[in-house]
């Protein structure tokens, strides 16, 4: 059997009751601890709202907005010298890194704050400019710590961010500390630039009627404007380029001020031996860029460009690129009759009429000579020294005036065209019957000093000169000195025709065979007319002959009748 275990036996543990009253303690202090720990933390539980971050208007403690001027034209019902700015004595409410809260003592004051143009102290009227407040004072942070402000009525707001109204003005939306404070701006209005940080000291009692006025003092923004100047053949960097900068349009800021007016010359731009140049600040806004003085042997641009200042992003704006034309005078010589013939090799005498200096020039395969470096304000002399061939050179001077922009009658690049004159004589012997080319015949060319120049043997093609001067000159047919073809060549840009009539044998033959043919066709006609009126006269026979119809019908009885 088993033995039985006796009751006497079974202790009783006195430590089960205290361990389970300082468990339950440990649990109540737990719980302490998490419920002041959701009271600390309530301001970032989703009461917090930005002040005014979606429009210019802000949200207060009877849920209207206020848009006023001052705090006397909205009091909410209630009475402002009873009410400190939904504070009251309490502790102001713990700032983000702040690291505690700030003991209440001392006073607090009602600030007001304005935007005004750093240049100008007049108002910038702009809704919804975002800014925060910091302390400095009191916190350990460098930069100091995040102020966050506190509305109770009818429920508690918290506000991080401040923005302005329509007239560029806010109020903090509670009375704050003594002490030292800044504003950070979030964004800025168009055309200006962030304010630097705004700091200010409150040590002493500003109530609403009277608030702390703070400005924010915003500078215009600004930019320059980059030019390079380039050839605009070689693209190598020009120097020397002078530019005006000229307001497009009126350029207003947003404080009203007017700082250029249209067609307003607002600073000018010098390029450096590089080509490079660069404007001072200037206001935001669109600028005509206009060239006033061009790089030495360069004509001066006619042409504007139209350059946007715009607010500055970190990087340096855009370069226009500018072309510079070189000044220049371009020769072309071409044949006068021809024009499409160009005649290279032709050589100028070119002289500067203020120095005296002359140069030589020769045109090249394609009939052009080009003509650079050219002083402005000079007159240029142009004169054909030499041509090629045959031709005549030009006779004429010619004076080309480069102007003080470096333009030749209006053109960066002046073209001069230029015809050479030679004489062409065409000697044309022609059969005087058959008037066609003659073959075979001698002919011999003579000056009017009887000096023979040319000799030669038709071939049935047309002898043509360019070497005579002009004069009078002669042709003899085989040596006949008794049968001259005088002409004479004039000074004329046009072909000149000799037509020599000869007869020849072939004009003998020409004029038998013709003379038998119009004997032949005077026989034919002759035969043909005496055929025609033989045959005429056997028809007028015949018609003799024949009985009259009305004498044959009444001889010839009537018919039997049946």
């Amino acid at each position: 059997m088993r033995p039985r275990k006796r009751r006497g036996d079974s202790r009783y543990n006195f430590w089960q009751p205290a361990t389970d009253m300082m468990s339950g303690l440990v649990f109540v202090l737990i719980l302490v601890i998490a419920l002041l720990g959701l009271y600390i933390l309530s301001d970032y539980t989703g009461y917090l709202e930005d002040y005014g971050a979606s429009s210019g208007a802000s949200s207060y403690p009877n849920g209207d907005e206020w848009e006023g001027d001052s705090w006397d034209d909205w009091d909410g019902g209630w009475n402002w010298d009873d009410w400190d700015g939904g504070g009251g004595d309490d502790e102001e409410e713990i700032v983000a890194g702040g690291g505690g809260a700030y003991p209440d003592e001392g006073v607090k004051s009602a600030v007001y704050v304005e935007l005004v143009d750093a240049e100008t102290d007049r108002p910038i009227q702009e809704e919804n400019i975002r800014f925060e407040l910091y302390r400095t004072d009191i916190t350990h942070l460098q930069e100091g710590s995040l102020q966050i402000l506190n509305t109770y009525y009818p429920e508690k707001i918290s506000y991080r961010l401040y923005a302005t109204r329509e007239d560029g003005t806010f109020y903090l939306p509670e009375k704050i500390w003594q002490g030292n404070y800044y504003f950070h701006e979030l964004n800025a209005p168009e055309g200006y630039d962030l304010a630097a940080d705004t700091y200010f000291d409150v040590n002493e009692l500003f109530d609403w009627p009277e608030p702390y006025v703070v400005q924010i003092r915003l500078s215009p923004a600004k930019n320059i404007i980059r030019i390079q100047m380039n050839d605009a053949d070689t693209q190598l960097p020009v120097g020397g380029g002078t530019f005006w900068v000229i307001a497009a349009e009126n350029i207003i800021t947003m404080d009203g001020t007017v700082r250029y007016t249209t067609g307003q010359v607002v600073d000018t731009i010098y390029c450096d031996e590089e080509g490079y140049g660069e404007s001072d600040e200037l206001y935001l806004g669109a600028y005509t860029v206009q060239q006033v003085g061009a790089p030495e042997y360069y004509a001066s641009m006619t042409e504007t460009f139209t350059a946007e200042v715009e607010q500055r992003t970190g990087a340096l704006p855009e370069v226009h690129e500018v072309e510079a034309e070189k000044t220049q005078i371009v020769l072309h010589v071409a044949d006068e009759l021809y024009a499409d013939q160009n005649i290279g090799g032709a050589r100028f005498t070119v002289t500067n009429q203020r120095t005296g200096l002359t140069q030589q020039l020769t045109t090249d395969s394609a009939g052009n000579a080009v003509l650079t470096n050219l002083e402005k304000g000079v007159t240029y002399t142009i004169q054909q020294s030499q041509t090629v061939g045959d031709y005549r050179p030009d006779s004429d001077t010619y004076e080309m005036v480069v102007t003080a922009d470096g333009r030749v009658n209006g053109e960066s690049s002046a073209q001069l065209e230029i015809t050479n004159r030679v004489l062409r004589v065409v000697i044309h012997p022609v059969d005087a019957v058959l008037r066609t080319n003659t073959l075979d015949q001698q002919f011999a060319l003579y000056d009017s000093q009887d000096n023979m120049l040319e000799s030669w043997t038709s071939d049935g093609q047309d002898l043509v000169l360019t070497d005579l001067p002009e004069g009078d000159y002669y042709i003899l047919h085989n040596g006949d000195a008794e049968q001259r073809y005088t002409f004479r060549v004039t000074d004329t840009a046009s072909v000149q025709t000799w037509t020599i009539s000869l007869f020849t044998l072939r004009s003998v033959v020409a004029l038998v065979l013709a003379a038998l043919l119009t004997a032949g066709v005077i026989v034919l006609m002759v035969f043909l007319i005496r055929l025609a009126a033989r045959k005429h006269e056997e028809a007028r026979r015949k018609k003799q002959e024949e009985p009259p119809k009305e004498k044959q019908e009444k001889e010839t009885p009537p018919a039997p009748k049946h």
